[in-house]
This record gives structure tokens, C-alpha cells and sequence, in this order.
């Protein structure tokens, strides 16, 4: 984790939690200790706990009969709430990514594919699940529309903590470029409504491996 320097401690303790939250930083249920949080941060706890604050607000984190406060788990009920959600808006973003991605971009995601696949290769979870995280979200950034981008951020703050999951399904690890690959050679033929299937059809291939692993009621 980042040391956190400088002014507005407590909004870059939001913002930093808040990220790793994202990210899958914090397993579901595990307690997260605000003296921890500062020591490995770099600040007091007094920035820590009032971040939490904030994203307890957000139900992003909730606070157990104990008083801890951890992640949500997630529940099958609600990830297939939100799963046509994500489908529908990540499918569209890659659908105008694929008319208004700059021949550089393209460059990039080419590059951040080929991460992709040797972390996976490796089964590598924590590398695959970065990469995996940065080839998304550049396209995302390619589609040009930043109100899109914030909802599928958000959508992602909900859903990143399961992802961690993923490389417990053997069939994902042996699969899990597969449509990336699709995706990429898309968007590179400038093919919007193909680059929006693969997309969708690579959020239905993960969410396959993950719900499983989920209760399918209670906890969140």
C-alpha cells in the first residue's frame, strides 16, 4: 500500500481505502483495523477512521454487531442484480471505445493483453487480476464519456472484492484471455458491435466462475 502524504489526509485515506476496496484489497468479512490501516498508510487514525466513516455512509463497508467494520460479502442475489447492469453499460462503453480509441491506445491494450495472458499463464492471481483491471479501465477511458466511466467505476467499487475468486475455477485460468483477445482484435478493426459482445461475454464467463463461491442469500 502507498504512503499517504500531504494535506486532506482524510480525503486520500477515502480515496485510497476506497481504491483498494476496488481492487480487492480487502477480502470480504476481514476485519479492517484502523490502527492498521494508519500504520501501513502513514498517518494517524484519526484520517483513517473518518474514511471509513465516509464509506460505511456508502454502504461500501459495514460495521458487524462487534463493531467491526468490514466488506460486504456479496451474494449471488445481488451479483445477478448487478450483472446486466455491467453488462449493458461496460458493453456499451467498448462499443464506443472501439469507434474513438486512438491508434496509441490500441498500442497499449495490444501490450496490456499480452500482460494478461502471461500472468494468467503463470496463474499468477494478484498480477492477472491487476492487468485484468487495466485493460478494462482503458477502455472504459477510451469510450470518451466520462459520466460512463463514474457509473462503471462504481459498479466496480460493489463487484471488485469478489474478483479475487476467479483463479479457484480451473476453467477460467485456462480461459481467462480468451475474450480479451476478442475484445482487442475488435476494437482494432474499429468492429463497435462486436468489441460490446465480447465485452459482455467476458463479464458472463467471470461471473460464471464467481457465483459459485457466493452464498446465495444474506451477508450483504
Amino acid at each position: 500500500m502507498k504512503k499517504i502524504e500531504h494535506q486532506s489526509l482524510s480525503d486520500r485515506a477515502y480515496n485510497e481505502i476506497r481504491e483498494g476496496r476496488r481492487e480487492g484489497l480487502f477480502a470480504p468479512i476481514e476485519p479492517l483495523v484502523i490502527r492498521t490501516l494508519a500504520a501501513e498508510y502513514g498517518i494517524s487514525v484519526t484520517p483513517i477512521r473518518e474514511a471509513l466513516q465516509r464509506l460505511v455512509a456508502e454502504r461500501l463497508l459495514m460495521v458487524l454487531p462487534n463493531r467491526s467494520i468490514v466488506v460486504p460479502r456479496m451474494t449471488q442475489k445481488r451479483f445477478r442484480e448487478l450483472m446486466p447492469i455491467r453488462e449493458s453499460l461496460e458493453g456499451m462503453a467498448a462499443e464506443l471505445a472501439a469507434e474513438r480509441c486512438s491508434d496509441a491506445e490500441i498500442e497499449e491494450l495490444t501490450a496490456l493483453t499480452a500482460e494478461v495472458e502471461a500472468a494468467a499463464n503463470d496463474h499468477d492471481s494478484a498480477k492477472y487480476l491487476a492487468f485484468n483491471r487495466e485493460f478494462h479501465f482503458k477502455i472504459y477511458e477510451a469510450a470518451r464519456n466520462p459520466e460512463l466511466l463514474q457509473l462503471i467505476s462504481d459498479l466496480w467499487l460493489k463487484v471488485g472484492p469478489v474478483f479475487t475468486g476467479l483463479f479457484d475455477d480451473d476453467h477460467f485460468k485456462e480461459h481467462a484471455n480468451d475474450e480479451h483477445r476478442n475484445i482487442l482484435a475488435a476494437i482494432t478493426r474499429r468492429d463497435s458491435e462486436a468489441a460490446g459482445r465480447y465485452l459482455r461475454r467476458d463479464i458472463d464467463i467471470a461471473s460464471r466462475a464467481l457465483l459459485p463461491l457466493m452464498p446465495e442469500t444474506g451477508g450483504a
